[in-house]
């Protein structure tokens, strides 16, 4: 292996190093006043890990380092909402940056709110999802880990909302033609029965010819049932889908300190590339 050769892989890897990102997740605080949020708390971090772990370069701290660090310098999670607090112990871990943040609801509308703090500058940047209750934990940090990954890394893009509940449309409708088709079918038997019943000219075919064509009635009658029951379903899920519920999502810059990149889009303080 040459020399060019080797400078070219060792310069790689040392631009993979610069490319990480190292992030501390602390507590959501549950401030809806609703005791069945709390478990929110707990539960907001942990996914929140999850999704942003997907991005290799970006590594999450264990919480239990955090724990460590915090109960050396006589903190508690909660005491990381404030910047500076955040600022010092994100120094102590080693993290580029501190996410935390609250839950609140507005009537039966629930949003949570991700506070990104930059620890060498303190700048911040805040993202949110809203549901319209709280159904939609899952989707609500899907998009929020999405957009954080997208802040910090640069990588994918950003998204504003997520769809609900996308109803089978197309199912049903393929069930109505289908079972429409057939009934339709059952139908024309039936009436071939009947004619041929009424023109039996022995008692084994009269009698054939009236249990077939009476076995196709009933057959029909109950497709044309099911038939309807699936066009209902299809015109409710058309419906449905002309406005889909939706978590949408919501950035903002609370401090100065972004820039606008060639395109003209304009990234927060947090969107540095290394």
């Amino acid at each position: 292996m040459n020399n060019t050769f080797k400078i070219f892989i060792l310069f790689l890897m040392i631009s993979g190093l610069k490319a990480q990102v190292t992030v501390a997740i602390s507590t959501f605080q549950n401030e809806t006043g609703q005791y069945y949020l709390d478990s929110w708390e707990k539960t907001i971090p942990d996914m929140l890990k999850s999704e942003l772990s997907v991005e290799k370069n970006i590594i999450v701290l264990e919480r239990q380092t955090m724990e460590d660090v915090l109960r050396e310098q006589a903190l508690s999670m909660t005491g990381l909402v404030d910047t500076a607090t955040a600022q010092k112990v994100g120094k102590l871990l080693g993290a580029q940056y501190v996410i935390n943040g609250t839950i609140s609801r507005s009537g039966e509308k629930v949003r949570i709110d991700a506070k990104i703090i930059r620890v060498e500058t303190g700048q911040l940047h805040s993202e949110k999802a809203t549901a319209q209750n709280n159904d939609h934990l899952d989707e609500m940090i899907q998009l929020l880990g999405n957009n954080i990954r997208y802040m910090l890394s640069g990588k994918g893009s950003y998204k504003n909302e997520i769809k609900i509940k996308q109803y089978p449309t197309l199912y049903f409708l393929g069930a109505t033609l289908i079972l429409g088709g057939t009934a339709l079918w059952m139908n024309s038997s039936y009436h071939d029965s009947y004619d041929a019943y009424h023109t039996s000219t022995s008692l084994n075919e009269f009698d054939k010819q009236y249990d077939d064509a009476n076995r196709y009635y009933k057959i029909r009658n109950a497709l044309y049932g099911v038939t309807g029951a699936a066009l209902i379903g299809t015109v409710y899920c058309l419906i449905q889908n002309i406005s889909p519920e939706k978590v949408l999502a919501q950035n903002k810059r609370i401090i100065p300190g972004g820039y606008c990149d060639r395109n003209g889009r304009y990234y927060a303080g947090i969107k540095i590339l290394f």
